[in-house]
């Protein structure tokens, strides 16, 4: 069988204009998202050649005019793809994962997409080059040559899969292969691959993915099983009474015998776990111990909340909770950049799976760590916690109750669960009102008994009126608060965001007058987070909002975690690293519910020893080092000269333990495995 040159010309033309199609589009869509810094793709340019060889070879097997319709086709796909993600990156600072395609982004969102499209004109007109030389190209006929019979186009298929294998081959040995094999990241494949291997990528976790991982188990040396030791006075700036000093402290643990569970255990995934929790290191109840005990508790996931937005006298409330109460000065938020994962981590005091979840096409909507663990049991969560010692629980969310399908998990947790639709009435605006929800939601459990007493409660709020997009034509908080940002010094998508949080800070305000009429309000604590930062505003707005230049990560994620009471006379100062994480296990010691430090991933932050702060990317800190997973660097804290050999390796499989533990966590419902099963 023999071919001339001419059988090929199609395919050869093809190629070369997918393949600088494809780098072309790539290197826009990398420069309008992550700028000129972000080093140089080598392995984007390598899938390159595969996807464009393989795109060429079908659009050359056919007639001339269907392999014109299919290059037009191809084209018209990838400057979908392409611009989807350059206007998704100016709207969230992330990637558009496949998961998450399937939110209310037109309906809800559509005139903040058009102020998107205008911001992004440049690099959106560039995508759609390639597509208008196309038209040139068929013009003067560059492709009309014949094409190839099925026998060669088999054996360009087989080419195929040699170039993109061979490129496969050089990922190992490099900085990308961690990203490409077990720790797939959406952002961090970005940076490496580019668009469209980062799409296959995800499909191939999408459908092979198993879901588990066993987690490499971190034997220390400390002995567990001595249970009581004098406390000490640590680091922390804590007004402990001196006649508490050599008060002798238990630890926070339940009765939980490992060796019998280790012995009877017939499952894979919950024999790791009973190994690595038997040698975890419990913590110590504090002088802090049930300081709350008898207190109701109002705890509340701020959307897209920044301490930056803090104003002594625009937000007087929001000042004075943030000012009088706990002082964590070095708090961080561990998700970066999706409220479903922050809300579990919060509320579980475990990591959420970061990688895409099971098997199937299911979005990140309906299939999260939630609802993946909405029928496991959960005995630490807040709302369980609270009703087991009388104190009943009420959740609350103003927007639709189906959403991440809260109306599954959240009763799970242990919750009267309250959204639009289910109990609460939609005020008609996006996003809609704090101050509204807080009208609908008091009356539910500050209703007076035949005896005019309260019954204790613990109350929790998922708020909304602080989400995105930050613009005043297209966020209904942001414009009714608008009067507030009159005259200041910023952009008007900052002006928005201030703005759209106001509505927050009057919630607040009317939350404690109410509880305050109630005549409870000395009697309840008040715990106040964000769910990650204003991504919607990147890191540039947000600097300008801080007004400073911030750090890419631990400026960035650096957050406020407010916890008051009305009776408190001075601020309670505590420096140690913590995140959100922490939350379950600090708020539990001091309300003196019973928990077992050693089943969470996170610590009470009150407690004696070693404390650090987990990033949603493996990154940490603590007291001594800034440590990024991302780029392998190692800041020392101001103070610090020296760190101990083998320190940074120690906490980095602290952190991946976590991170595993947590994952199979869920998978194989552990904690009834421990306590249900042991009953």
């Amino acid at each position: 069988m023999k071919f001339s040159f001419s059988s090929f010309k199609r395919l050869i033309f093809y190629f070369a204009f997918f393949f600088v199609n494809i780098v072309f589009s790539e290197f826009v869509v990398r420069f309008a998202t992550l700028g000129f810094k972000s080093g140089f793709p080598i392995f984007m340019i390598l899938f390159s050649v595969s996807i464009a060889f393989l795109l060429s070879i079908i659009c050359s097997i056919f007639k001339k005019s269907v392999g014109k319709i299919l290059s037009f086709v191809f084209s018209s796909l990838l400057i979908i793809i392409f611009s989807t993600q350059v206007v998704y990156h100016q709207f969230a600072d992330t990637f558009l994962s496949v998961t998450q395609i399937g939110a209310d982004l037109g309906g809800n969102y559509g005139n903040a997409f058009f102020f998107l499209i205008l911001e992004n004109l440049i690099p959106l007109i560039l995508l759609f080059v390639p597509v208008i030389s196309l038209i040139f190209l068929h013009k003067i006929k560059l492709f009309e040559s014949d094409g190839f019979p099925i026998p060669v186009f088999l054996i360009g298929i087989l080419i195929f899969f040699v170039i993109h294998f061979t490129t496969v081959i050089f990922i190992p040995i490099s900085s990308a292969a961690n990203v490409y094999n077990e720790n797939f990241d959406v952002c961090e494949s970005e940076k490496h691959f580019g668009v469209l291997t980062t799409l296959r990528i995800e499909i191939r976790e999408i459908l092979f993915d198993s879901g588990y991982k066993t987690p490499s188990l971190n034997i220390r040396d400390e002995n567990i099983d001595v249970l009581n030791q004098t406390v000490e006075n640590t680091d922390l700036s804590l007004p402990i009474k001196e006649e508490d000093v050599d008060f002798v402290f238990g630890y926070n643990i339940t009765d939980i015998d490992f060796d019998k569970l280790i012995a009877e255990e017939t499952n894979k995934k919950a024999l790791d776990l009973h190994k690595y929790f038997q040698v975890q290191t419990a913590t110590k109840k504090n002088p802090y111990t049930g300081m709350y005990e008898d207190y109701n508790f109002i705890f509340i996931i701020a959307e897209s909340f920044s301490y930056h937005v803090i104003d002594k006298d625009r937000t007087p409330t929001l000042y004075k909770l943030s000012t009088q109460g706990f002082q964590f000065n070095d708090y961080y938020n561990v998700i970066s950049d999706n409220t479903c994962n922050g809300e579990y981590t919060m509320m579980s005091g475990l990591l959420p799976d970061t990688r895409l979840l099971a098997v199937g096409w299911n979005t990140f909507y309906y299939n999260n760590s939630f609802t993946k663990s909405r029928n496991n049991y959960l005995p630490f969560c807040f709302g369980n916690q609270f009703n087991k010692v009388g104190k009943e629980s009420y959740a609350f969310h103003y927007y639709s109750y189906n959403f991440y399908r809260r109306f599954l998990t959240h009763p799970n947790l242990g919750y009267q669960f309250f959204a639009m639709n289910k109990g609460l009435v939609s005020d008609g605006n996006y996003p809609t009102s704090d101050l509204t929800m807080m009208k609908q939601a008091l009356p539910k459990f500050l209703k007076k008994n035949e005896d005019g007493t309260i019954s204790p409660f613990h109350a929790y709020f998922l708020t909304f009126s602080g989400h995105l997009p930050y613009y005043f034509e297209s966020n209904d908080m942001a414009a009714k608060n608008q009067a507030v940002t009159k005259n200041l010094p910023y952009s008007i998508r900052v002006k928005a965001y201030i703005a759209a949080q106001q509505e927050l800070e009057n919630a607040l305000t009317y939350l404690l007058d109410e509880l305050e009429k109630a005549g409870v309000l000395d009697n309840t604590v008040i715990c106040l987070t964000n769910d990650h930062y204003p991504y919607n505003l990147g890191i540039k707005k947000l600097s300008e909002l801080a007004g400073y230049e911030l750090d890419e990560l631990y400026d960035k994620h650096r957050s406020s975690l407010i916890l008051w009471n009305s009776k408190m006379t001075a601020p309670v100062n505590v420096d140690v690293p913590c995140c959100s994480l922490d939350i379950i296990p600090t708020i539990s010691n001091l309300f003196g519910l019973e928990y077992d430090s050693r089943l969470l991933m996170g610590k009470d932050i009150l407690a004696e020893g070693d404390h650090i702060a987990i990033f949603f990317d493996k990154s940490f800190v603590t007291d001594k080092v800034m440590y990024n997973a991302k780029t392998k660097k190692v800041t020392l804290r101001e103070g610090v000269t020296e760190i101990p050999e083998g320190y940074i390796e120690k906490y980095i499989k602290i952190v991946e333990d976590k991170f595993n533990a947590s994952e199979n966590m869920i998978y194989c419902d552990y904690y009834k495995k421990v306590y249900k099963n042991a009953e």
